[in-house]
């Protein structure tokens, strides 16, 4: 692992091919005092999630070339410490809930997503 962030940061990666879509959930976080980073497909999260400690990951599920579903057990099955994972989509809810069962998804949220929803999903105890 690099570096952790600093005591009292709250890091999240946000990951999305969408530059749009990745533009407006880090506004929204960084509006409730997150520090982001951006990841545009799986390959490049896996990366990131190897070099830094996060708290939070916004996961799209549709991804070019490795699916959130795939970022998703690569982290629970390699990493020690894993960040709370929202996951993100505009596919069926009932399907994807299916599909991330037992994988501790902090929440599955579809696209767009609203600002309440995503802070209350990551506030959530």
């Amino acid at each position: 692992m690099d570096i952790d962030p600093p005591k009292g940061v709250r890091l999240a990666l946000v990951v999305d091919d969408n530059a749009q879509a990745a533009a407006i959930s880090t506004t929204m976080l960084q509006s409730q005092g997150w520090t982001v980073e951006r990841a545009a497909d799986g390959f490049e999260a896996i990366v990131k999630v190897r070099a830094r400690l996060y708290a939070a990951m916004l996961l799209d599920y549709s991804l070019p070339g490795m699916d959130g579903f795939e970022v998703l057990t690569w982290v629970r099955r390699n990493l020690a410490i894993s960040p709370e994972i929202v996951v993100l989509s505009a596919e069926c809810p009932n399907f994807l809930k299916s599909r991330f069962a037992g994988l501790g998804v902090r929440a599955i949220l579809s696209k767009p997503v609203l600002p309440a929803d995503l802070i209350a999903a990551l506030e959530a105890a």
